[in-house]
């Protein structure tokens, strides 16, 4: 099969969607198939050069309204282009848009949407999103095959837009578990590099520092809530007035750290005892997976497909999308108070993340639908 993936970001861009369509590219093509990429030069920095990126095509921006790109020469190029399957990242981006306008009526297009919630951060997003959304139900209504990351996502789907049952395809996310693996000696070495005792229970919190992802209430539930002797990681960056803010709220048990190594980063999941991840808008958060691969259990909101992996009591905690920090500790709480229970809620969330949420698992999935997809044509 040859497969063209659209994306209004891509790599060298850093970021959730961009890292899907990385991930999803290497397995086609360790499966024999043909992938390519096209997206837009806003993935591009000045120093970037498109040639260190092969079978990827940066295509000039012609305007962007709030970080989403529109190109004019995607569109043309997608109306040459004759690949077997296309595969559109979300129907809120430009390109998606551009594609189901220039692609034949007969073309296989399928998509995955990474958050079927939008979040109305301020009163020009609801003004967008509210005119957006006709616009978000052609595109939907071009898509053959539609990847929603859990139930819940395709509730909400089905609640907002008009799709049919056979258009949507539950798929969630994936890693590959064995990569986020690290020796006992990794570990201990992690620890002694940034002082964390071991004998004292780290919370680990993994993120980009914007408000979306609400640090802010976790560091609230420390300083005002939890009075045990615990130790807070907070590991990411975030521009320089937010993060910040951030330092000032937080008390003596935190520390932030970022631009770790990966094999740092590794480290730190397995050098915690639980993780939080406080999203208010996600598809299916990867960090989640990471954490529950390292047999941390988490405390996480409903956001996007977390709440399908975090099922129930045996894997950690749900709160509300945007809760009381009274609600964060004491979710913290009742996870730190029974270590047995906290050990066997780190091996079970281990073995559902390698069950289900391996991203070999992942991608036969969406190979089979490809290829369902091409037979009914």
């Amino acid at each position: 099969m040859d497969v063209t993936q659209i994306t209004h970001l891509y790599h060298p861009s850093f970021g959730g969607i961009e890292n899907y369509v990385a991930r999803l590219n290497a397995a086609l093509e360790a499966d024999g198939h043909t992938a390519r990429t096209v997206t837009t030069d806003q993935s591009l920095s000045p120093a970037d050069d498109p040639a260190d990126w092969p079978g990827v095509t940066y295509c000039e921006t012609t305007f962007s309204i709030v970080r989403n790109p529109f190109s004019i020469e995607l569109y043309r190029h997608l109306k040459r282009d004759k690949s077997d399957v296309y595969h559109l990242h979300s129907p809120w981006f430009f390109p998606s848009l551009e594609a189901v306008l220039a692609l034949p009526d007969d073309a296989a297009i399928t998509m995955t949407i990474h958050g079927v919630h939008v979040p109305h951060t301020s009163l020009l997003s609801r003004v967008l999103d509210t005119a957006y959304k006709p616009i978000a139900q052609f595109i939907l209504d071009k898509v053959d095959r539609i990847f929603v990351l859990g139930p819940a996502e395709r509730r909400r789907l089905t609640d907002r837009f008009d799709v049919s049952d056979e258009q949507v395809v539950v798929v969630p996310n994936g890693i590959d578990p064995d990569a986020y693996d690290v020796p006992d000696e990794r570990v201990d070495e992690f620890r002694e590099q940034y002082g964390l005792d071991p004998d004292r229970p780290t919370i680990l919190f993994v993120s980009r520092l914007i408000p979306a992802k609400q640090p802010e209430i976790l560091l609230d539930a420390v300083r005002d809530h939890l009075e045990e002797d615990v130790q807070v990681l907070v590991i990411g960056k975030g521009d320089d007035e937010y993060a910040g803010s951030l330092l000032g709220r937080a008390d003596e048990r935190t520390r932030f750290l970022s631009n770790l190594s990966f094999g740092d980063l590794k480290a730190a999941y397995h050098a915690a005892d639980c993780f939080v991840a406080l999203g208010t808008s996600e598809g299916l958060s990867t960090v989640l997976l990471e954490a529950m691969n390292a047999r941390l259990p988490v405390v996480t909101t409903p956001a996007g497909a977390n709440a399908d992996v975090v099922s129930g009591p045996e894997h950690g905690r749900v709160v509300e999308m945007h809760p009381d920090p009274r609600e964060v500790a004491a979710a913290i709480l009742e996870i730190l108070a029974d270590e047995d229970e906290r050990q066997a809620m780190g091996e079970r969330n281990r073995d559902l993340v390698r069950q289900e949420y391996a991203w070999e698992v992942v991608y036969e999935r969406i190979r089979e639908t490809y290829e369902e997809l091409l037979d009914e044509q």
